[in-house]
């Protein structure tokens, strides 16, 4: 799924929330949105001090932080090579559900997750849950609205399109979602997990709500969706997207357009003829949010972490991994992303479709899929 694209086209696609990114510099540290956890804490007030003091924290804890998604691993690189500050990441490949256990389980102790990268309808649980803490990066009015909490509490510092990966000397490429009902596909499609517990598996239920007479607030028809195939023998559960895909198990798994471009050419080296694609009646994207949990350990690292996330070699970082960075139509109006990051991002004429479903439209999404999901798919 490669294609060259001009700075000015990509720019015009991926204007979601154009118009609402301006410079600026507006800093708080957590301390200071009425949170009152970090009082008797040595958290810097100014990027500056934030800098220094991380440094002398020395490291930076996150979870749920594999290096093929979103091109972390880049960032991981980059980020130590700048600051000096060291990243452990624990349970890379944990989902957004169990980040939140994690800060309930480890609260207080030194391996406590510093940051999280929860999917967006995780953000009201960790708000209502008291698991995370408010911190406004350096550039934080240059962030769209609809990717930040307006207190605060969360940014989201990229997003991406639902995509599938297709084995294509097992089954044709699929173009729509109702194409998943031919018998070729029998015992040959799988999701990149469940979705009471992981962002990207409610982005796969949503994206074909979409495409069967559902809407961002009415996820149902996903649901029956696939409770149909299921019932047609053509679901099956796999460990996680790649591995699955280089068993044999499935030949069409659903994930993040990133995540596909960040593990497709070890896809390849392992016999899968690969190819990714966006189904065209069922478009859906939408971002991770990056928020410091509660009174973490590292609280100056943590928030030079985000900042870093937000921050223009952050943004390049993602585009190379095909995630679209939050700040892009700034950064891409600027020049300040390369090419090379440009054509790694989604196509615009797919990109140009998404709509950002909100928090509330995502907790509804929850609740119907916890009550609903185990009853009706059973495979």
């Amino acid at each position: 799924m490669s294609h060259t694209l001009s700075r000015r086209t990509i720019l015009q696609a991926l204007g979601l929330g154009a118009g609402l990114a301006a410079t600026g510099t507006t800093l708080a540290a957590c301390g200071g949105n009425g949170s009152t956890s970090s009082a008797n804490r040595n958290v810097g007030q100014n990027i500056d001090e934030i800098i220094k003091l991380a440094k002398e924290e020395g490291e930076v804890r996150l979870i749920a932080y594999p290096e093929t998604w979103a091109n972390y691993k880049g960032h991981f690189q980059k980020f130590e090579e700048k600051y000096g500050v060291k990243i452990k990441v624990d349970s890379p490949d944990a989902s957004s559900a169990e980040e939140l256990e994690a800060v309930k389980n480890l609260r207080g102790q030194e391996t406590q997750p510093d940051v999280l990268d929860i999917g967006y309808s995780f953000t009201t649980p960790a708000i209502n849950q008291k698991l995370i803490e408010p911190y406004k990066p350096s550039n934080w009015d240059a962030v769209p609205e609809n990717l930040k909490d307006k207190d605060g509490m969360w940014v989201g510092a990229y997003y991406g399109v639902l995509a599938v990966g297709v084995n294509k000397a097992d089954v044709d490429i699929p173009t729509t979602f109702q194409d998943l009902k031919d018998p070729q596909y029998k015992g040959k499609i799988a999701l990149p997990g469940d979705p009471r517990q992981g962002a990207s598996a409610i982005a796969t239920v949503f994206a074909a709500a979409l495409a069967n007479g559902g809407s961002l607030d009415d996820i149902q028809p996903g649901i029956d969706f696939f409770a149909e195939l299921a019932d047609m023998g053509h679901l099956v559960p796999i460990p996680d997207p790649s591995s699955g895909m280089t068993t044999g198990e499935a030949s069409v798994v659903f994930d993040w357009n990133y995540n596909w471009v960040g593990v497709q050419d070890q896809l390849v080296k392992d016999g899968v003829d690969f190819e990714m694609t966006v189904l065209e009646d069922g478009v859906f994207g939408n971002y991770y949010a990056q928020p410091c949990t509660i009174e973490s350990p590292h609280a100056n690292a943590a928030r030079l972490w985000i900042d870093w996330l937000t921050s223009d070699e952050g943004s390049e970082q993602y585009a190379l991994g095909g995630a679209v960075p939050a700040r892009f139509t700034e950064l891409a109006d600027a020049g300040k992303l390369s090419d090379e990051a440009l054509d790694t991002l989604p196509d615009p004429k797919i990109v140009e479709k998404v709509k950002l479903p909100n928090s509330d439209q995502g907790d509804k999404a929850n609740s119907v899929i916890a009550t609903q999901w185990a009853q009706k798919v059973k495979y």
